[in-house]
């Protein structure tokens, strides 16, 4: 892939140097791309044939279209670049592309307004003999500029936003602000009442204002973009810098060459402003086409990941419910035989056979407890269908299960009004089952268990909350609390498998919500769960 890169690279530098070298080594040789402007004369276009006729106003217009083509040409390959640059941005969220292709894009705006100009489809409040040649010299300084100003953010390090969301207003911000200033500048050209005149074609610089754009492009070739490529490696910052060969070509050219209009430096010159845009063009068209295969074959590598993993998840899956199922009968019979012995030989055993039986039936039933619990979160996610729940019914329903529990504790129960929800019912009943159960468990010993059970709505999903008033939970543990198996008691002082809170994780990740805890030791633990609407 490297070497490819490489190879690009290079036939766009020598492309470029070649295509750009090629009008002035035409011209040394004789060639002239030169087109003379001949006024119609009506006598004389009176009297010519039909075929004269055409080919005389061909010939008085031709420049005019030639011109126009280039111009409009650099106009659309400009906005296919900024197209090109924002989707790159998306895909890779390198948010230089986007701004120099807004940068290149306003550039564009301004050559569309000189193009506007000089076809007369726009007029000014000076005379169209300043303004046209004058939007052409201010287009050249602003693309100068505006390109100082994309590269000047990165050198000043002005584009380090971390999140997302910040890098989008900062792009957006910056976008806004270069078209901003475009069009501030296109309205003070269309409404000034004297613009200067930028034609001398007497002189050695037959175009001054000209000279400082190509100063201000050779500064950018020669020390602003190659800065710039040191932190941005892509084929389009490459292709960046190698425009900025036309781009002086073009400014020498209309600077020191051309003294009218449509002569041979003139198209030249306007060839060549064509070129430089089409080069970027081309290095953020490789960039994409590059990310775009890279990240197909990305796809491909994590779809043959998933499918794997889909495979040993069926597999597991299938080992638990074999390992949990074929463990439950010798559970249960050897819980049956210890109770039969201890049924009719406690009387025959010392105190410490006694213990020793008492410690087999408590492992069995802690045993039994966890097959149960790990069947329990095998199946869940098997279930894909969703269902509209009454959550008021379900957790009085719950309330109802757990009846003995509540009483036994003297545990109370305030749940306010919550909200009919898509999710699978068995699932949440689960949930809400296993929070509220903990809540019992892990109440403080001189205090009576109280739990609030309510809910808001929030970004497009229902928010449920549990809170307690028990233990609570220290801060170093609430991150591992949802991992299965995962305990922070002994099992003396609180019974279970470590299980529970793994269930409630599972359940939420399968409604594709969120789960957390906010707690503190001694001050009660509040369960937060997410559900999309």
């Amino acid at each position: 892939m490297e070497s490819n890169k490489n190879k690009l690279t290079k036939g766009i530098i020598y492309s470029t140097v070649i295509i750009s070298a090629l009008p002035y080594l035409f011209m040394l040789a004789g060639a002239d791309f030169g087109w003379q402007r001949t006024p119609l004369n009506a006598d004389e276009f009176g009297r010519m044939s039909g075929a004269e006729q055409l080919d005389s106003v061909v010939s008085s217009l031709i420049g005019a279209f030639l011109h126009l083509i280039l111009e409009w040409s650099a106009v659309v390959i400009a906005m296919a670049t900024a197209i090109l640059a924002f989707v790159q941005y998306r895909i890779t969220g390198n948010s230089a592309t986007a701004i120099i292709g807004i940068a290149l894009l306003c550039a564009g705006f301004m050559d569309a307004f000189h193009a506007l100009s000089a076809s007369k489809i726009i007029h000014s409040v000076a005379d169209n003999s300043n303004f046209i040649p004058f939007s052409w010299a201010l287009s050249r300084v602003f693309k100068a500029l505006i390109l100082f100003a994309g590269v000047g953010i990165f050198l000043l390090g002005l584009d380090k936003q971390k999140s997302k969301r910040t890098k989008d207003s900062f792009v957006l911000s910056t976008s806004l602000i270069f078209l901003a200033v475009s069009y501030l500048l296109i309205r003070i050209c269309a409404v000034s009442t004297n613009l200067p005149e930028t034609q001398f074609p007497d002189q050695l610089i037959t175009r001054p204002y000209d000279v400082f754009p190509l100063a201000l492009f050779v500064v950018l070739a020669a020390w602003a973009i190659p800065k710039f490529r040191k932190k941005e490696k892509s084929i389009f910052s490459h292709a960046l810098l190698w425009s900025m060969v036309p781009a002086i070509a073009t400014q020498l050219h209309m600077a020191f060459g051309s003294s009218e209009l449509f002569d041979a430096h003139f198209n030249a010159g306007h060839f060549l402003k064509t070129v430089s845009y089409i080069v970027p063009f081309i290095g953020i068209t490789i960039d994409y086409f590059t990310t775009y295969k890279e990240q197909r074959l990305q796809l491909l590598e994590i779809k043959k990941a998933h499918h794997s993993l889909e495979n040993k998840n069926r597999e597991l899956s299938q080992i638990a419910y074999v390992t949990s199922h074929d463990l439950q009968e010798p559970l249960r019979t050897l819980m049956s035989m210890c109770d039969i012995f201890d049924q009719q030989y406690r009387d025959k055993l010392d105190p410490e056979a006694q213990q020793l039986l008492k410690y087999i039936m408590q492992s069995s039933q802690r045993m039994s407890a966890l097959v149960r619990d790990l069947m329990v979160y095998n199946y869940i996610g098997k279930d894909k269908d969703l269902s509209m729940v009454d959550c008021n019914l379900l957790l009085k329903s719950i309330q109802e299960d757990l009846d003995s529990k509540i009483k036994e504790h003297k545990a109370s129960i305030t749940v306010t009004e919550l909200p009919k929800v898509q999710a699978h019912e068995t699932e949440l009943r689960l949930l809400f089952q296993n929070l509220i159960s903990n809540a019992i468990k892990f109440r403080k010993k001189d205090q009576k268990p109280e739990i609030l059970i309510s809910y808001q709505e929030k970004r497009g999903k229902w928010l449920f909350s549990v809170a307690d008033n028990g233990i609570g939970i220290a801060e170093k543990h609430q991150e591992k609390i949802f991992r299965i198996f995962q305990r922070l008691h002994n099992k003396k002082e609180y019974e279970g498998t470590g299980v529970g809170l793994a269930h409630c994780k599972k359940i939420i990740d399968q409604h594709g919500g969120e789960i957390w805890v906010e707690s503190a030791e001694n001050a009660g633990s509040t369960f937060h769960f997410t559900i999309p609407k």
